[in-house]
């Protein structure tokens, strides 16, 4: 009996995630197949981001997409990373009621965003990097390397053993 109720408790606790998963992320531009979500999250511009399929996003992670956000397929994003597509221009003398100054951010297929990352306005990520965990990501990083670093740099670029590549 015990086993019984615990299973119909679940059932309800997973259909309630669900539903409000469903209304949560309802204004997102585009989430593509297998999204997966670790709440808390915080979506601010909801309709300018798009999601590709496959894609992870941890807890604590805030994204900011009202310029913009494209997230590729195959995702990883750590737990407490910040994603922003707005910025405030500096030069004026009252920043906090100037315009905002959007710039789009692009994250390609295949990257891993390490744990505590701020990426930047304007930013590309390619294809297959790896930002470091900790990281503050002002500038594009190229196809499959590995940055760090505040600001991130390239470290290092991936290198594939074939042998280790078969899934």
């Amino acid at each position: 009996m015990k086993n019984f109720l615990k299973k119909i408790i679940n059932n309800i606790v997973e259909k309630a995630l669900s539903i409000n998963n469903h209304f949560y992320l309802s204004d997102i531009k585009h989430i593509g197949k297998n999204f997966e979500i670790k709440f808390p999250v915080c979506f601010e511009g909801k309709e300018n981001i798009e999601i590709g399929d496959d894609v992870s996003i941890n807890a604590f992670v805030h994204i900011w997409g009202h310029g913009g956000v494209k997230i590729g397929n195959r995702v990883m994003i750590a737990t407490h990373s910040i994603i922003t597509s707005l910025t405030h221009d500096y030069n004026l003398e009252n920043m906090r009621y100037a315009p905002a100054i959007a710039k789009e951010v692009i994250i390609e297929d295949d990257v891993w965003i390490g744990s505590g990352v701020i990426i930047m306005p304007g930013v590309r990520i390619g294809k297959g990097a790896v930002i470091g965990a900790g990281s503050i990501v002002t500038k594009d990083i190229p196809s499959y390397a590995i940055a760090y670093g505040i600001p991130a740099k390239v470290i290092k670029y991936r290198k594939f053993d074939s042998k280790k590549n078969s899934i």
